[in-house]
């Protein structure tokens, strides 16, 4: 319902509003989001110094209010308004059922907007698509043909809002399940960079690594005022085997972790990594790696010692899977960003040969295919992170 009752007085020149505007019963829906509002109430009284307003609505369970006051200057808008709300459904898609709990306030002066308070989240279940294949954008990227703004009409919008995490905040994405728990302060719009300051931790957690679940003892995300997607971070998971205990301990930065392997008995880092990848015993572990003791040769993921032992588990798992399921090629790549694959491949016909490649850092995986088409041509395509196709003339010397 819509009721308005609104007086225009003064001179052409210099015109003066006065009156009231009411809505009550209103619905809002953002499809996007599955954001439904309803008993969407708004009491707006509008005068020569400004407009007053208050205002709510529900949605699921939930609850928002707002109330502020405008005026106008050159014909934009300058005042406050504080918007509050309890277990409010935000989102409710497949990807992400969330409630939150807003306590912000706003500003707006012509041009700038700036948004300060607390969001407290105390329910989310998330699971996201899986982003195996996703590819990050480029820093400088630009988009052609996009119309230029002019910075003097531009909205600048700033924000500085605290994300307090609930009891019942879980996450289902990429192998990673678990709850969340902590606090983070996102600030964006200050400078070209969103940063954040906090702590974000990972309870009652597991990991799956290449098919093999860990329980996640230790799980953290540490914001220290950088950008909000290169956190620090410090995990510790673990296997628990018939007799002994191993596990995987990640430091360094979101974008640059460094892996390193542990037992309980201490044992050589190739024997954990045989555990963790191919399971069995303590006994069966010494034997693999005691026979594949030449596997680890070629440079892995992280540096030194950890990057040589998941070589090595990575060609131990190799040679298991193919001599089960009839793969005739399996062998261990480097690229020239010294990432590490595990490749299993195998001829399909006499001209067609089919290769997929296994990531040992990232949620990353590449499909090549090879087909002979003659004597000197060749055909070659790829599909992963990257795709392309090439055709290969090849001469004999």
């Amino acid at each position: 319902h819509f009721n308005a009752d609104i007086q225009l007085a003064g001179t052409a020149g210099s015109p003066r509003l006065a009156g009231a505007v009411r809505v009550s019963e209103g619905s809002i829906d953002v499809y996007q989001m599955n954001l439904a509002l309803r008993q969407v109430q708004l009491d707006a009284r509008l005068s020569d110094s400004g407009l007053d307003f208050d205002g709510g609505a529900r949605a699921g369970a939930g609850s928002v209010t707002a109330h502020g006051r405008f005026e106008w200057r050159e014909l934009l808008p300058y005042g406050r308004f504080h918007l509050e709300g309890a277990n409010l459904r935000v989102a409710d898609i497949p990807e992400a059922q969330i409630d939150a709990s807003p306590d912000l306030d706003f500003s707006v002066a012509g041009r700038r907007i700036e948004v300060s308070g607390k969001v407290t989240v105390p329910f989310a279940k998330i699971q996201p698509r899986n982003l195996a294949d996703a590819v990050r954008a480029s820093p400088d990227e630009v988009i052609v043909g996009s119309e230029v703004e002019d910075p003097a009409k531009r909205f600048e919008a700033m924000s500085a809002i605290t994300l307090v995490l609930g009891d019942k905040v879980n996450i289902d994405t990429s192998g990673l399940t678990g709850r969340l728990t902590g606090n983070l302060t996102i600030k964006s719009g200050y400078d070209a960079i969103t940063r954040g300051t906090g702590e974000l931790s990972v309870t009652e957690g597991k990991y799956t690594a290449y098919g093999r679940k860990l329980d996640i003892q230790r799980g953290r995300l540490i914001f220290t005022g950088g950008p909000i997607d290169d956190p620090g971070i410090d995990v510790r998971a673990v296997k628990q085997f018939p007799d002994v205990t191993a596990g995987v301990n990640v430091r360094g930065t979101l974008l640059q972790p460094h892996m390193t392997f542990f037992s309980d008995p201490p044992l050589p880092q190739s024997q954990v990594v045989s555990l963790i990848l191919a399971g069995g015993s303590l006994e069966s572990a010494q034997t693999r790696t005691t026979g594949n003791s030449g596997a680890g040769g070629v440079g892995g993921p992280g540096s030194g010692a950890s990057g040589a032992a998941l070589a090595q588990g990575a060609a131990i798992l190799g040679q298991h899977l193919g001599s089960r399921v009839g793969i005739e090629d399996v062998s261990l790549e480097s690229d020239i960003t010294n990432e590490t694959s595990l490749v299993l491949g195998r001829y399909l016909s006499p001209r067609l040969y089919v290769s997929y490649g296994i990531s040992l850092t990232q949620q990353l995986n590449t499909l090549k295919l090879r087909y002979t088409l003659g004597d000197h041509w060749t055909v070659k395509t790829e599909v992963g992170q990257a795709r392309g196709a090439d055709l290969v003339y090849s001469i004999d010397k």
